[in-house]
C-alpha cells in the first residue's frame, strides 16, 4: 500500500530546487530495447510539473515510470512544489539546458514559456504537455480539455435537473484552467447557472455551500476540494439533490457509489504520464518520423462506472504502488 504523504515528500524533496544539474548525468550507451524494438540508448525524459505534490499526479509519476521500464528508458520528475509558472518554467529551460532526451511539461501558464519552447524546438528535443488545458497550439498535449469538459458536466447535470437554479461552485480566486471549465458549464447551462465563489479550509467550504443551496435544483464542485465539500455537505443533510465534480481522487470517489454526487468528470492521470513517454520514446527511435500528436485523456463516471476504482487498489489510480494483475480489492 502506497502512503501518499510520504510519497509527495519524497517527490517535493527531488524537485525542490527544480535544476536538473546532477540528475542528468551522461545516458547509458544502450539500453535492451523492450518488447521488439532494438537496441537503443537508455533516453532521459523529464517531466516539468506546476505542482509537483499535487496527490493527484502519483498516478502520473506511476505511468510515467511503467512506461519507461516497458521501453527501457528513465525519468525524472520536477518543476515546483509550490504551483509556481516561474518555477515550472525555469525547470522547463533546465531540462532543455542540461539536454533532457525528451520533456513533458504542464502548461499552467503557456505564454511565459515561450522561450524556453523555442529553445527545445532548436536543440530538437521532442515536447508534449500534459495536465489541464489545451496547450498553446506549438507542442502536443495529453490531458483534460477543460472547456470540453466542463460542457460534459454541464450537460450530464442538465439532463438530471431539467429545470430551475442550478449552482456551480468555484473557487474565489479562479485559475485559468477553472475559468474554462466554468465557461463549457455556462455554454450549456445558460441562464440556469449561478455561480458561488468559496474559499477557505475543507470546514469552510462546507459551510458556505451549505447556506448557498437554498432551493438551488442541482449543483457541481468546479475543483477537487469543492466537489468534496459539496459531497459531504449533501451526505450530511440527506438531501436528493443531482450533483457533480471533477478529479477526485480514490477514497473521495465514495461519495458517487454513496449517491452523494451523481458523477464525476475523470482526468485519466496515469493516462498523462503513460502516452507522453511512450511519444517521446517513438520520436527519439524512429528519428523524428514519429511525431508526438494530441490526446484528450477525461471520462464521465456515473455511479456503476466508479464501483472498479473504489473496489480495487492499484497504481493506476495511484492507491498503491504495486504492480498485480488481478487487481487487489480494496
Amino acid at each position: 500500500m502506497i502512503d501518499r504523504s510520504s510519497f509527495l515528500r519524497r517527490a517535493g524533496a527531488g524537485a525542490a530546487g527544480v535544476s536538473l544539474g546532477g540528475l542528468l548525468g551522461p545516458a547509458a550507451a544502450l539500453a535492451s530495447g523492450g518488447g521488439d524494438f532494438p537496441d537503443h540508448p537508455r533516453w532521459r525524459f523529464v517531466f516539468v510539473s506546476h505542482d509537483t505534490l499535487d496527490p493527484l499526479f502519483i498516478a502520473t509519476q506511476f505511468g510515467a515510470q511503467d512506461a519507461a521500464a516497458l521501453v527501457r528508458c528513465t525519468v525524472q520528475w520536477t518543476g515546483s512544489p509550490r504551483n509556481s509558472a516561474d518555477e515550472t518554467a525555469r525547470g522547463l529551460r533546465s531540462a532543455v539546458a542540461h539536454k533532457a532526451d525528451g520533456i513533458a511539461v504542464s502548461l499552467p501558464d503557456a505564454p511565459l514559456f515561450g522561450s524556453a519552447l523555442e529553445a527545445a524546438r532548436q536543440a530538437k528535443i521532442p515536447v508534449v504537455a500534459f495536465g489541464l488545458g489545451a496547450g498553446n497550439g506549438r507542442v502536443p498535449f495529453v490531458g483534460q480539455d477543460p472547456v470540453a469538459s466542463g460542457e460534459r458536466a454541464g450537460k450530464e447535470l442538465a439532463r438530471l435537473a431539467r429545470s430551475g437554479r442550478v449552482l456551480l461552485i468555484a473557487p474565489a480566486t479562479t485559475r485559468t484552467w477553472q475559468g474554462a471549465r466554468l465557461a463549457g458549464l455556462q455554454a450549456v447551462l445558460g441562464g440556469r447557472a449561478e455561480i458561488v465563489r468559496v474559499s477557505g479550509d475543507l470546514r469552510k467550504l462546507e459551510a458556505q455551500i451549505e447556506d448557498a443551496l437554498g432551493s438551488a435544483r442541482g449543483a457541481v464542485g468546479l475543483d477537487r476540494a469543492t466537489a468534496v465539500a459539496l459531497g459531504n455537505v449533501l451526505k450530511r443533510s440527506g438531501r436528493p439533490l443531482p450533483a457533480g465534480g471533477f478529479d477526485l481522487l480514490p477514497n473521495d470517489l465514495a461519495l458517487v457509489t454513496g449517491g452523494q454526487l451523481a458523477f464525476v468528470v475523470d482526468q485519466q492521470p496515469y493516462l498523462q504520464g503513460f502516452s507522453p513517454v511512450m511519444q517521446l520514446f517513438l520520436a527519439r527511435i524512429s528519428e523524428g518520423t514519429v511525431t508526438p500528436s494530441g490526446e484528450y485523456a477525461w471520462m464521465p463516471l456515473r455511479k456503476a462506472d466508479v464501483q472498479p476504482f473504489v473496489a480495487t487498489k492499484s497504481r493506476f489510480e495511484g492507491s498503491s504502488s504495486r504492480h498485480e494483475y488481478p487487481l487487489r480489492r480494496a
